[in-house]
């Protein structure tokens, strides 16, 4: 069966779930399955146990506080890069560096995520940067000590595939009762229309195969997955929002966390139109008040240029992507936006800094 052809059955309930996997050489994807349902999609991995940094040597200027989400970068004499994430993070103290009493060590409480990537570093990390993600560095140091070290994967959480009727290709890894399948494995997530609304991978890890609740010759399946892959809690009223296909109303995303608006962004990254024309020229309108968080804002610009639903980058990097092409509006366009003081005030610098990239990227930028 064509995967184009697999959204359809001729069952009392919709086909809502696709397992694909990865096809041979030029081969497109594979379609392992359909399922009826799928149940702890929205299950959040457990946060990573709690650490206490020390950025030392840090010129000052740091100050006590919460900061959330934050980010630990270190670059090698080459600018190698590698980035740990610091969950529900703070500034504990900033004291006199034991160094250098003229610098300050800046130390950190939250927990550490890391994608390992320090262990390519080719040489030495001589530079650290505490970050929000955006604009200047909150502390630039000269160590942190015990921060490259190697961490637990958090725990493979379950998944439940419901009412699944199995491709042979997922039968014959069936047959294995328990075990991976080989390949590269996605689900495709569709809406009440048939159309792929989310693409993720989910790996094919099998703890279990039982007859579906559902009945039938449909088959229930007992996954592990990797906890970083799921779309967690937040997602899932952005997900009720968009069954029914690519919101139309504007500012449907107000109002969400900050995570539901990242999981906004994921799945208006995928309604995005693919092989269109770019265009350049024209205006658009940017409703500044409201956006509440960094997060808001890349909604609300994807929303000001590709309409309700659209994309436009997520944060700093994919908006300067977008900027390129690809992904509708090119420079040179006017952006007019409304309401700028009320982002700044929510915001900080950070919509002066965008503004200013916009414009050296050839967008003039109307602060109404």
């Amino acid at each position: 069966m064509r995967i184009e052809d697999a959204g359809h059955w001729e069952r009392p309930f919709p086909v809502r779930y696709l397992i694909v996997a990865e096809g041979d050489g030029d081969d497109g994807p594979v379609l392992l399955g359909r399922c009826a349902a799928v149940e702890g999609l929205f299950t959040d991995p457990p946060p990573p146990p709690r650490e206490v940094l020390v950025l030392r040597g840090c010129p000052p200027g740091a100050t006590a506080g919460w900061l959330g989400t934050a980010w630990m970068a270190g670059r090698t004499a080459s600018g190698y890069e590698a980035w740990w994430d610091l969950v529900d993070a703070e500034i504990l103290s900033v004291a006199p560096s034991t160094d250098d009493p003229a610098l300050v060590d800046v130390v950190v409480g939250g927990g550490v995520r890391s994608d390992d990537w320090h262990r390519n570093a080719d040489g030495p990390f001589l530079r650290f940067e505490l970050t929000l993600g955006r604009g200047s560095p909150l502390a630039v140091g000269r160590s942190v000590p015990g921060l490259a070290a190697d961490r637990d994967d958090p725990p493979a959480l379950p998944v439940r595939l419901i009412g699944c009727e199995p491709a042979e290709p997922m039968r014959a890894a069936l047959r294995k009762r328990r075990g991976k399948h080989p390949g590269y494995t996605e689900l495709w997530t569709l809406d009440d229309t048939g159309r792929t609304m989310d693409r993720r991978p989910i790996g094919f890890d099998v703890e279990w195969t039982r007859p579906s609740v559902l009945g039938g010759a449909l088959v229930d399946v007992l996954l592990l997955t990797d906890a970083e892959l799921l779309p967690g809690a937040a997602a899932r009223p952005v997900w009720r929002q968009w069954r029914a296909g690519r919101p139309w109303r504007p500012g449907s995303w107000q109002g969400l966390s900050e995570a539901g608006k990242g999981a906004w962004q994921t799945l208006a990254l995928h309604a995005r139109p693919t092989g269109g024309t770019d265009r350049s020229g024209g205006e658009y309108h940017l409703a500044g008040a409201g956006v509440e968080d960094f997060t808001g804002l890349h909604c609300a610009l994807g929303e000001a240029v590709n309409g309700p639903g659209g994309y436009y980058g997520r944060e700093w990097n994919g908006l300067r992507d977008c900027l390129g092409g690809g992904f509708g509006g090119v420079p040179p366009f006017t952006l007019v936006w409304h309401d700028f003081a009320a982002t700044e005030r929510e915001l900080a610098d950070y919509p002066e800094e965008v503004a200013r990239m916009l414009e050296g990227r050839g967008v003039l930028v109307r602060r109404a």
